[in-house]
């Protein structure tokens, strides 16, 4: 059993201001039609609920993920040019959202880019944090909006992959490399050392390809498009490929969904599309779903071959993690903003709120602004009765060879066996628990976080230093016989997945509904009016990459041609990409359907 000492337990919850219930955030409120500070161009905030400091510790807190050296992604060209990859204009164009340089941000990286420090090596990263795939903007006429919290239109796929190419053109071109050296390297280099640079270059670059291939290995997969991923297939990959030692063990990540909104997240009892997830006790099923998420987006991790040892090396930053769950707490759902949309039509809404008590409220249930933290239990959906895409829960259930975590324990050190042939599932949660095992006071901390605020860990101790470690292990154990009621059998190849009672899709609260198109866990019906539609009447194609917002329709303009980028042109009969299911409300009138769509406007 490893050791924690209670004075350094009390030490860190003081220093982290844990002594407290309650999260304090500092600095001034936003306030509506703030200008955005770190944006560029005229962008205004919404009232979310948080602090100029909330929103730009945010944007710029490392979660420990690790793509490139950090030097090197400032000093990298693009492929065909001399420009920087970095380049705002290129940021914009894979629609991710540019930032200004501000004491948060001192290089004026894009929203959600980090600088991640190895506390070992003291080598600095450039990586993710949630907010690069949870914030967005919405253009109405010459405003722009921000959305904390709301699905990002970036292009994953695509920036992984120019990325790489960047990289590989400037090992292959002499020039480009020389021009990158003198750069990256300090002044008066030597060749040797740009020699070792160049090798690095090389390497770096073939984990990143290797990654790509493991996820897209064939030519004719269907690309994600804006803002969406699968982040699921490419999780399950890192977890049973590159960490367990098997690069033949990946699947195509073929099942791309739309990012799901931020707010309410930490208040449901369950999270993921398939609700597969608990978020408690505490705040450890947080901890586990934003430690996987991390390894999805380039976190490291080194499992030991020998299963004895539970400790596993990783980049997560433990406490940053229960750093941005507890702002994520605070988050609110942005309401329509009249001064910027057609104001909403209070007639209309209420006539509307008869027909969503009718068709809607039983998956999704109401809650008043006023009560947005507080907990609320989601409605998981059979597949079978909602009928959307099934291609996530097909791929999430498929199992394959468990590799290194055969034979070990889901939570490390208690839980089931994990058997020779494994969903991704299993293998996950060994993983991050594994993470945390190797920074137990740390993950202490992250996990009373928000519910204790440290005061009643530390003050009903009795002196005895155990007391933490078995505190922890007792989380673990609560959070594996949360995960029992949730988990769904492996999928075998001969049962079809609407024939499993346990596989659902998370229907929740539709607060700040109006900001977030595309529609479905798929992102394949463009807008909410196309929702109240039958299917036959749905859009087979439509284009993604405008941000310019249809208050009619509630969703982005679909156009082919852009000011910035290229559209992206999306096909519902691709893999998928399915916009078949859904189909509640369908036989209301027109004029009911817009009736309904106003009052979801003020949702």
């Amino acid at each position: 059993m490893w050791k924690i000492n209670k004075t350094t337990i009390l030490i860190a919850l003081s220093t982290l201001g844990l002594m407290s219930c309650s999260a304090q955030q500092i600095g001034a409120d936003m306030q509506e039609g703030q200008h955005t500070t770190s944006a560029i161009g005229q962008v205004v905030n919404l009232d979310q609920g948080w602090t100029v400091d909330t929103q730009q510790s945010f944007y710029t807190t490392t979660q420990g993920s690790r793509i490139l050296p950090y030097r090197w992604y400032l000093n990298l060209e693009q492929k065909n040019s001399q420009t920087l990859f970095r380049d705002n204009d290129h940021i914009a164009r894979l629609k991710y959202l540019p930032s200004k340089k501000n004491r948060w941000n001192p290089d004026g990286l894009a929203v959600g880019f980090t600088k991640d420090i190895d506390k070992e090596s003291q080598q600095a990263w450039m990586g993710f944090n949630c907010s690069t795939c949870h914030t967005t903007q919405i253009r109405y006429k010459d405003i722009e909006m921000r959305i904390d919290g709301g699905p990002t239109m970036g292009d994953f796929e695509t920036f992984n992959r120019e990325l790489v190419s960047a990289m590989s053109e400037t090992y292959k071109n002499s020039q480009k490399f020389d021009r990158f050296a003198s750069r990256v390297l300090d002044p008066g280099y030597t060749p040797n050392q740009k020699a070792k640079l160049r090798d690095a270059l090389l390497q770096q670059t073939e984990v990143l390809a290797k990654r790509n291939q493991i996820n897209h290995p064939t030519p004719d997969q269907p690309r994600y498009g804006y803002g969406r991923v699968d982040a699921i297939g490419a999780i399950f990959n890192q977890i049973l490929a590159e960490f367990s030692g098997a690069p033949n063990n990946g699947r195509a990540s073929d099942a791309p969904v739309s990012y799901p909104f931020l707010w309410g997240t930490h208040q449901s009892n369950v999270v993921q599309w398939p609700g597969f997830a608990p978020n408690g006790p505490l705040s450890v099923g947080a901890l586990i779903r934003n430690g996987g998420e991390v390894l999805g987006v380039y976190g490291q991790l080194y499992i030991p071959d020998n299963p004895a040892i539970k400790r596993y090396k990783s980049s997560l930053a433990v406490k940053n993690l229960g750093q941005l769950e507890q702002w994520v707490a605070e988050l609110r759902s942005p309401q329509w903003p009249a001064q910027y949309l057609p104001a909403i039509d209070p007639i209309l809404a209420a006539k509307g709120e008869i027909h969503y008590q009718q068709y809607c409220s039983n998956c999704h249930q109401v809650i008043k602004r006023e009560d947005e933290g507080k907990p609320y239990n989601a409605v998981l959906t059979p597949l079978a009765e909602v009928k959307t895409d099934p291609q996530e829960l097909q791929n999430m259930l498929a199992t394959r060879p468990a590799g290194k975590f055969e034979g070990r324990k889901e939570l490390v050190i208690a839980g089931d066996v994990i058997p020779a042939e494994t969903s991704g599932l299993d293998p996950l949660v060994n993983a991050v628990v594994g993470a945390l095992l190797d920074q137990p006071i740390n993950a202490i901390i992250a996990a009373v976080k928000e519910f204790e605020g440290g005061a009643a860990a530390a003050t009903a101790n009795d002196g005895q230093s155990e007391k933490y470690e078995s505190r922890l292990v007792e989380l673990l154990q609560k959070y594996g016989a949360m995960r029992k009621e949730l988990k769904l059998a492996d999928q075998s190849e001969t049962q079809s997945i609407e024939d499993n009672p346990l596989a659902v899709y998370k229907a929740r609260p539709l607060n700040g509904i109006w900001a977030t198109a595309p529609y479905l866990h798929n992102g394949s019906v463009p807008n909410l009016y196309e929702i109240l539609l039958p299917q036959a009447q749905r859009s087979v194609t439509f284009h993604l990459g405008s941000r310019e917002f249809d208050p009619s329709k509630v969703g982005f303009i679909s156009t082919p041609d852009l000011a910035e980028g290229k559209a992206f042109k999306f096909d519902t009969r691709l893999v998928g990409n399915s916009n078949e299911g859904h189909e509640y409300g369908t036989e209301l009138s027109k004029a009911e359907k817009l009736e309904l769509l106003e009052y979801m406007k003020s949702l």
